[in-house]
């Protein structure tokens, strides 16, 4: 029989753009994201709160923005266990709570709190496209979770990385290594649909974050040289090589962001990050413009909503899914989109956006998208250019009207000074108390993902 309360799956694709996903002139196939989204509600702007994934997944889980929770970088900030999540508030709610988690999200970072079963694998050695998936997708069809059950689920193929199924790997499936990866993981996702009961189960899915992917020539073989640099060597390689090795890289990577704000400054390319690929350094839309789709159970469907909405609606909308409104934490920024699944028209609210170093310091660059505008600047360097677009005229963000619209500028950015100097409550500081074995463990797990040299 049905449960009272209806099972919840989320689906996090790390590094989901919405264009890739679900604009019209995408080259990934993706069937079965859009019958999903067909059964359901499509936002085709939900604007993430960062750039890179444990902001974002703290966000997601907390419905927090990153100036409020504190977790502001990738190294050394975790969630204050004062703060409610997600799954504890569902599991304080008779919900049987399981998490298949990957990439960064090891333990370090607390996220782990309020799930009975959180599972932490290997995404490139235990992939949706592989062994594993087919294990995970029988689970499901099964009945092995108890109801009524919350499971959080997150795919990291998308990411670099890219894993594409042979059968996937042609220009049919996509212009891009990134556009095939999309193709090759709704093909898995059209499947573990199949295997769960949609009358009883509300299905989410999105991107923690977007990503930049080689657009051109140059880009290309910036990417390919990273690459090389980058790889595994073969052979013998002695300690003192490998860390010299890693601070040429870094050396490397550092001196080109500089030359390509160089370049934009004195006006001979059209943006300061022309041919820097991936994520977490910018407020793009490439970067923070994810898809998000509500379906199953009793929510409506066919509706599609353009109305930018933000990451940290994302617990409320949940909560009040599952009949918790009245359990939506006061500490939380969002709100409930649920009205809109409805029918129902709500007001447009900024979305305010923050970079992510890989260090314990957080990033003093800052975004804010409300309007049809996007404006970002960095607070604690008047050296770099802040930056306008207007999103209908320009949605590629290439003509900066910073300098032409200055009072348009001067109004987004006081939207962003207002916003942290309301929000700074830091809920967890960077000199958190995780231990030297904790710290050393984190770094190389992210070192071993790419993240931190």
């Amino acid at each position: 029989m049905p449960s009272k309360r209806p099972n919840i799956l989320l689906v996090v694709i790390d590094c989901l753009r919405a264009d890739r996903a679900f604009d019209s002139d995408r080259s990934a196939r993706t069937p079965g994201m859009q019958a999903l989204a067909e059964r359901g509600t499509l936002f085709t702007h939900l604007i993430t709160a960062n750039s890179m994934t444990i902001p974002c997944m703290t966000t997601m889980f907390s419905g927090m923005y990153p100036a409020h929770h504190g977790v502001r970088a990738m190294v050394g900030a975790r969630i204050s266990d004062n703060v409610p999540l997600l799954a504890e508030i569902l599991r304080e709610h008779g919900y049987h709570t399981y998490a298949e988690a990957t990439g960064p999200l090891s333990q370090f970072y607390r996220l782990d709190r309020g799930f009975d079963q959180y599972e932490f694998r290997d995404g490139v050695k235990s992939p949706m496209l592989g062994e594993w998936g087919d294990q995970l997708i029988e689970r499901f069809r099964s009945g092995a979770f108890e109801e009524p059950w919350f499971a959080y689920l997150h795919l990291w193929g998308v990411h670099r990385p890219r894993q594409i199924l042979p059968q996937y790997d042609t220009p049919e499936y996509g212009r891009t290594q990134y556009d095939r990866a999309i193709s090759s993981y709704d093909s898995r996702l059209k499947e573990l649909f199949a295997a769960i009961d949609m009358d009883n189960t509300i299905v989410l899915l999105t991107g923690d974050h977007g990503e930049k992917i080689p657009e051109n020539n140059l880009e290309n073989q910036v990417e390919f040289f990273k690459k090389s640099l980058s790889s595994k060597q073969t052979g013998k390689v002695t300690t003192r090589w490998a860390k010299m090795r890693k601070q040429i890289i870094a050396g490397i990577r550092e001196a080109w962001f500089k030359t390509s704000r160089l370049l934009y400054r004195v006006g001979l390319v059209d943006s300061p990050l022309t041919t820097i690929t991936g994520h977490g350094y910018h407020v793009y839309d490439s970067l923070v413009r994810v898809p998000f789709v509500v379906a199953g159970g009793p929510t409506p469907g066919g509706r599609r909503v353009d109305t930018q909405v933000r990451q940290i609606d994302i617990l409320p909308t949940i909560l009040d899914l599952a009949g918790l409104t009245a359990d939506i934490p006061d500490a939380a920024d969002g709100r409930s989109l649920v009205p809109f699944m409805r029918g129902e028209a709500l007001e447009e609210l900024p979305a305010l956006i923050e970079t992510c170093q890989n260090s314990r310091e957080p990033s003093s660059f800052y975004g804010v998208r409300y309007g049809g505008y996007k404006y970002a600047y960095d607070a604690g360097n008047p050296g770099i250019p802040e930056e306008l677009y207007d999103l209908a005229a320009d949605p590629e963000e290439t003509r900066n009207l910073a300098k032409s619209m200055p009072q348009k500028a001067a109004e987004m950015r006081q939207l962003i000074e207002q916003h942290i100097a309301r929000v700074e409550t830091t809920a967890v500081a960077m000199t958190d108390e995780m231990s030297e074995l904790e710290m050393a463990g984190l770094a190389d797990h992210l070192r071993k993902l790419g993240y931190v040299e």
